[in-house]
């Protein structure tokens, strides 16, 4: 009995190890935007669209599109794409692109074709539109900070020679429990990104984000843009894998201070906001969920209970690893590393929580609720784009 005790305590301070060293990794990667943008952008910088979605989002699409109006850049276009939106956000719409004039384009989807999710549609519509040699998708409540941001960003992609680049919004203000939350998710998010081997272009993870998803349109088209996508819950995740497999050059940095999303309000906001895709994030396996929460479970418990059973070492690493990765997230939450460590095991509890719950309500539906349409498994499941779809079936028609 000792020994297989002293097996399980050797096994998990060395998983505690190698996890904390892949996540520091990683964290070096998550570059501050800010810090990298050119003073200012180079004269003759591509042009870019920019594609915002929106399904009845009438409180808040004003403030994001007036945003987008601001920003300086040579050739920039403005589309909107308005998803069947019942809530009065089509006429607001209209009368902002009377407003604006030819910038801002606004196109109304009416119907829903078969086989496609709302949202992946739309992008679809959008990017049918845009013309330009970059193409930035946002959702519908990100709002700008300096007005050329996008030249200098765009700039910065061309002279880095970056293919696609996601953005990690500014989430502040957030309450503790929420901010250690979003950090216990974001970290498992980015290991399965693979994000520790980001910076050496290898065609394998891709990371994306739907707040600020920047790429360069050969690129998009390369992989088919969002015809391979159309059932994906996470297409924005899944644009980047693609994008990644294929050769893309990809960076994914954090636009603390320059972009802002709230991503969801309190703990409570986060876990009903996962509740439609964290089970799709397995590929709506329910054994993944089983054999993910077992791991997570030993991973994470296994430590304290060695530490009852007289083996203080695992839990002494696991602490202090933790400690160390809260420090990436803390300045990027607003947050304080302290008090986000005194929070992580009620956010373990709680993510834990989000992924059984999402997977209870979609198995007990048969299916997702999104944007007011009804999206059955079966459906859903032949939809699933599993890493390596590039490396299978090569070049995608689009």
């Amino acid at each position: 009995m000792r020994l297989a005790l002293l097996l399980a305590a050797a096994g998990l301070t060395a998983a505690w190890i190698v996890y904390g060293w892949l996540a520091l990794k990683g964290a070096r990667c998550l570059r501050r935007l800010a810090d990298m943008l050119p003073a200012v952008p180079a004269p003759d910088t591509p042009s870019l669209s920019v594609v915002v979605t929106a399904r009845d989002e009438r409180g808040v699409i004003e403030g994001t599109v007036r945003s987008l109006l601001k920003q300086r850049h040579h050739a920039l276009e403005l589309i909107v794409v308005d998803d069947r939106s019942t809530d009065g956000t089509a006429a607001l719409l209209d009368r902002l692109a009377a407003e604006a004039g030819p910038r801002l384009q606004v196109v109304h989807v009416g119907t829903l074709p078969d086989g496609w999710l709302g949202k992946c549609h739309a992008c679809r519509a959008g990017a049918a539109r845009a013309t330009g040699d970059w193409i930035l998708f946002m959702d519908a409540d990100v709002t700008l900070g300096p007005n050329d941001l996008l030249a200098r960003t765009v700039a910065l992609a061309e002279r880095l020679r970056i293919d696609h680049l996601p953005i990690l919004p500014d989430m502040r203000p957030v309450g503790l429990l929420q901010g250690a939350l979003l950090a216990a998710f974001e970290q498992a998010l980015l290991l399965h990104m693979r994000f520790w081997e980001m910076e050496a272009d290898r065609p394998r993870g891709g990371a994306g984000v739907g707040a600020f998803n920047l790429v360069r349109r050969a690129a998009y088209d390369r992989v088919g843009g969002h015809s391979l996508l159309r059932l994906e819950v996470a297409e924005d995740y899944k644009l980047g894998m693609l994008l990644k497999e294929s050769g893309a050059r990809q960076r994914l940095w954090s636009g603390i201070g320059l972009v802002f999303c709230p991503w969801h309000r309190g703990a409570r906001g986060v876990v009903h906001g996962l509740e439609k895709n964290f089970f799709g994030g397995t590929g709506y396996s329910l054994v993944t969920v089983l054999w993910q929460t077992l791991a997570l479970l030993i991973l994470q418990a296994g430590p304290a209970a060695l530490l009852f059973a007289g083996l203080p070492v695992p839990f002494v690493v696991q602490q202090a690893a933790l400690l160390l990765l809260l420090r990436s997230a803390a300045s990027r939450l607003g947050r304080s590393p302290v008090a986000l460590w005194i929070a992580s095991p009620a956010a373990g509890v709680l993510l834990l929580f989000a992924y059984w719950n999402s997977t209870i309500r979609t198995l007990r539906r048969g299916g997702i609720l999104w944007r007011d349409t009804f999206y059955p498994l079966e459906t859903l499941r032949r939809g699933v784009i599993r890493p390596g779809a590039w490396r299978r079936r090569g070049m995608i028609a689009a």
